[in-house]
Parts: structure tokens; C-alpha cells; sequence
């Protein structure tokens, strides 16, 4: 009998903890309630010692029977409410978060949820349309270049064989002129060239003297890099390069070569342009090494500065390539010690690449004013111009220049 009271003592126990928390936990400032302890804690246990002294009520082991209620009887209002237990209050959330957490089901909401769907619909559903347009255009796009490539695959083949075709024409011409002689010379080269012998025989089947500037016309036009010699590559690929130029159906035989070459000769006396590309050229095919030798130099004004082709470098009072020749041999030509013998004079001096264009740059000035006052000292003239100039008062060829007028400080 004792141990059934102190075992129902200890459930009844467990019931009234239940109750005093919730009690606890509803005066502002306490902390929430704690778990009941387990069947098998005692009174003794931590955190319950405020309730030790609480009396504790003794439980009828034999209680009356519960009357019976009929159905139509309402039973009495007896029944004691227990006290509400309040929770804690979880922490405010967003409205956003609140939305999220419990959508709405209503039309509304399912209206409001697949508007919110709809740009990633829209994403999806365009991406498929582009996707489409794609492959149709892939297509057309294949279709397209297939053709393209095609057409013009035929138009470059067929191009290609006009080329091939008169590259053969042309070597076939090289072949005519080339002689064993010059076969045996290029042997160990392996570059096959046109001698000077046969050379000339070129220059005469298009109707160019090697005595005059028509020399130069001829070796602007197959690239040649020295007088005496054309080489086989520069002959085809200067040839092909004017043909391209004229019309592609043009036969690059020796009488359209000869016709071409006479329309040049007639162009340097009107075209200022093609006289100075040529004047420069003639630096190329006359030069050794870096520089071009003094009498070469001679030769090539004399060729260059002639009447004949419209460019004499002579003035109403001053003959400008003959005081000009004449400086030079006084200048830098040593003649040989016995005249009587076959020897010739040394030259103490060569021409350089700007000496030989500012040479045509003072031609022009001289042509312009004969008096050379466009001339100063402080101007960037090769040496040899300066020292002309000089040359030229010193001899009474012009006058000498007036004394400027001296800045006076005041």
C-alpha cells in the first residue's frame, strides 16, 4: 500500500509541475518552462526545489464509480478548464518570407503564380524559337557558301590556269633568248639569266637602245637589279604583273611587249611621276654594293638629263649638266700618270642613294631659279651640292649672292 501512494504521489506530482510552468511562464520575465522530469526522478531533483514545500495531495486508492449519464442528460457543468499554456513567440518574419511560407491557393494566387512564371516561359519558349531559327538559317547558310565557294572555286581555277598559261607562254620567250653560253654561266647557280649579249638581243627586239634612257625603261618593267643581266623570274613575273595591269586576254608575245615598252619610253616625257620612278630605279641597276661608282653616275645623268626626253637640265643661261659634269672631274676624277697609255683616271668618289635623289630635287630648284637663291647654307644639302654652289659663284656661272642685312640691337 505504500509504495502504490508514493508511486500515484509522484505521477500526481509530475501533473502539477506541468501546470506550475506554465504558470511561470506566463509572468513576464521568467524563463520558459522546463521539461517534466522522467517517472523515476525524485523531488530532490535540480531546478525544482521551489516546489518541495508544495503539500502533497493523497490520491483514494478505491475511488467511486463515475455516475452513469443518460444520453439525453447533459452532464454538469462541473468541468474545470485548464489554464492556456503559452508558447513562445517566434521571431516576425518578412512578408516575402510570410508568402513564401503559406502561398496562396486561391484563383488569385495561381493567377499571381504563373504570372511569375511567365518570364522563364518566355526564356525557355524563345531560346526554342532561336534555336530553330538557327538550324533553318545553318542550312540556308550552308546552301549559300556551297554555291559561293563554288562559283568562285571555278572562276579562281579557271583564272589560275589564264595565269599558269601565260607563265608558260612567257618562259617559252626567256627559253628563245637564253644561249648555252648563258646556260653554262648560271650552271652552278641554278638561276637561269639572260647575259649581256643576250640581253642586248632583248633590248633590240622591243625597240630599246642600251645607249639611252629606253635601257632603263626596259629593266624598270623585268625587274631587273643590274644592267647586262635579266633573270629569268623577274622577266615572267615583271611581264605577268603589266599584262594583269592592261587586260588579261592580252598575248604576252614579243610584239605586245614591243608596243608597251614604246608607250613607256613616250610616257617618262609628260609624266613627272614615272621620270622620277624611273630616275630612282636607275639607283637600283647602276649601283654596287651600297653605292654607285662616279663615272657610272656620269653616264646615268647624261642618259637621264637629256633633251630628248623633255627633261634637259639647262637653263635659259646656264647649261646646269655640263657646269655639273665639269665640277665633278675638277673635284674627285684623278687622270691617269701617262696619258698616252690605255689607262684610265680614278674617281676619289661615289654617289650615295640620297645624293643621287637630292641631285634631282637641285635639278628641279635650278630649272626654277637659275640664280640659286632658293640655295642656303642652312639647309640639309649633301656636301657636294653645297660645294657646287660655291663653285658655281666662284666661276662667275651666276652671281654671287647679296650680302644680308645685319639685325641691328637696338
Amino acid at each position: 500500500m505504500g509504495t502504490s501512494r508514493r508511486h500515484e504521489g509522484n505521477s500526481g506530482r509530475s501533473v502539477l509541475r506541468t501546470l506550475f510552468a506554465s504558470c511561470f511562464h506566463k509572468r513576464p520575465g521568467q524563463p520558459p518552462p522546463k521539461a517534466p522530469p522522467s517517472e523515476g526522478a525524485t523531488e530532490t531533483d535540480s531546478g525544482d526545489s521551489s516546489l518541495h514545500s508544495l503539500p502533497v495531495p493523497t490520491i483514494n486508492s478505491n475511488p467511486k464509480p463515475a455516475p452513469q449519464l443518460s444520453i439525453r442528460e447533459a452532464p454538469p457543468n462541473t468541468t474545470i478548464k485548464p489554464p492556456d499554456i503559452i508558447m513562445p513567440k517566434a521571431p516576425k518574419k518578412s512578408k516575402s518570407a510570410t508568402k513564401k511560407a503559406a502561398p496562396d491557393l486561391s484563383a488569385k494566387g495561381a493567377k499571381s503564380k504563373s504570372k511569375d512564371r511567365s518570364p522563364l516561359k518566355f526564356v525557355f519558349v524563345y531560346a526554342a524559337q532561336s534555336a530553330h531559327a538557327l538550324l533553318n538559317r545553318t542550312a540556308d547558310l550552308e546552301s549559300f557558301c556551297s554555291r559561293y565557294f563554288s562559283a568562285h572555286d571555278g572562276a579562281s581555277s579557271a583564272k589560275q590556269q589564264e595565269a599558269d598559261a601565260r607563265k608558260k607562254q612567257l618562259e617559252a620567250i626567256f627559253d628563245d633568248f637564253e644561249t648555252d653560253e648563258d646556260k653554262n654561266d648560271n650552271h652552278d647557280s641554278g638561276d637561269p639569266a639572260l647575259g649581256a649579249d643576250s640581253s642586248m638581243r632583248y633590248l633590240e627586239a622591243v625597240g630599246a637602245n642600251p645607249a639611252d634612257y629606253s635601257l632603263l625603261v626596259v629593266c624598270e618593267i623585268v625587274k631587273a637589279t643590274t644592267i647586262g643581266e635579266i633573270t629569268k623570274e623577274g622577266f615572267v613575273e615583271g611581264w605577268s604583273e603589266v599584262i594583269e595591269t592592261l587586260d588579261a586576254s592580252v598575248k604576252p608575245d614579243l610584239a605586245t611587249q614591243k608596243r608597251y615598252v614604246q608607250s613607256r619610253m613616250k610616257q617618262v616625257s609628260h609624266d613627272p611621276a614615272y621620270y622620277k620612278k624611273l630616275y630612282q630605279y636607275a639607283f637600283i641597276v647602276g649601283k654596287t654594293n651600297k653605292a654607285m661608282a662616279m663615272d657610272t653616275a656620269c653616264a646615268m645623268w647624261e642618259m637621264l638629263f637629256d633633251a630628248g626626253i623633255g627633261h634637259e637640265w639647262k637653263t635659259a643661261n646656264v647649261n646646269w649638266l655640263e657646269s655639273w659634269s665639269e665640277y665633278l672631274q675638277e673635284k674627285f676624277y684623278v687622270p691617269p700618270p701617262n696619258p698616252d697609255a690605255a689607262e684610265e683616271g680614278k674617281w676619289t668618289r661615289t654617289v650615295s642613294k640620297d645624293l643621287w635623289n637630292q641631285t634631282l630635287v637641285f635639278v628641279n630648284k635650278t630649272l626654277e631659279d637659275e640664280s640659286l637663291g632658293f640655295w642656303s647654307e642652312e639647309q640639309a644639302w649633301p656636301g657636294i651640292i653645297d660645294d657646287f654652289v660655291v663653285w658655281c659663284r666662284e666661276k662667275g656661272i651666276v652671281a654671287p649672292k647679296a650680302k644680308d642685312d645685319m639685325d641691328v640691337d637696338e
